[in-house]
């Protein structure tokens, strides 16, 4: 398999070469072009077959989409034959990164930063604790491990940022980060005047070894952009 992101940082899109018997693990409405002999099967996160798994992967599926953001189904394409090409792209304008999983490591995502993995890659809905929850980014996120290609999205650019000590981060601007050293803790940007007079809120200080991919922009902020266009 060979991906490769072109159009970077405001329009992403991956492109995505599989030989036969691989396959890609989407989330639902990221394609945007494949070759013919690409088959294409519908499921739920992590479900693999049985009427109980089924059921189990349903209600993890359910709370995937309305705890942690993400759409309840993900599309599995699979290579009929060699030199196929799947391309990819996420909803929201902005980056993409490429990751490879070697069994030891983990990743925490953001809601809705999830694109793609290949098969052997695990998904696990995590708490985030009270300090994401009163952050506004949502308290539950998707933890990825095990072996192989990890494609998440952010809004606007992505930069990589290695932590060894202290780091602080805007909350509406991390969009995943690795380390099991790695905390974080909720607190104001400043007093209760500089929240004010700057717009500067709430803020999460990373403390330990590890790294955070930042996204150059804040969807709530778009958001409080566009809604007085609305009334």
């Amino acid at each position: 398999m060979k991906i490769e992101i072109e159009s970077r940082p405001s329009y992403a899109l991956a492109v995505v070469d599989l030989d036969q018997g691989e396959s890609m693990v989407v989330e639902s409405g990221a394609m945007v072009g494949m070759s013919p002999d690409l088959g294409v099967e519908t499921t739920f996160p992590g479900a693999s077959g049985g009427a109980l798994d089924w059921l189990t992967s349903f209600f993890v599926a359910l709370m995937r989409k309305f705890l942690a953001g993400e759409r309840m189904v993900v599309n599995v394409f699979k290579a009929k034959k060699g030199e196929q090409r799947l391309m990819l792209a996420p909803a929201m304008i902005g980056d993409l990164v490429h990751v490879q999983l070697d069994g030891t490591r983990k990743i925490t995502v953001q809601a809705g930063s999830f694109v793609a993995c290949t098969p052997k890659v695990k998904q696990k809905l995590v708490w985030g604790g009270l300090a994401m929850l009163f952050s506004g980014e949502g308290a539950f996120f998707l933890e990825m491990s095990g072996q192989g290609d990890l494609l998440m999205n952010s809004y606007g650019g992505i930069e990589e940022v290695e932590v060894d000590g202290k780091y602080v981060v805007d909350s509406g601007h991390v969009a995943a980060w690795e380390g099991t050293g790695l905390k974080y803790s909720l607190r104001k940007a400043g007093g209760f005047g500089t929240a004010l007079m700057s717009g500067e809120g709430l803020v999460l200080e990373f403390s330990g070894k590890g790294k955070v991919w930042l996204q150059t922009r804040n969807l709530s902020s778009l958001v409080g952009w566009i809604s007085p266009y609305f009334h």
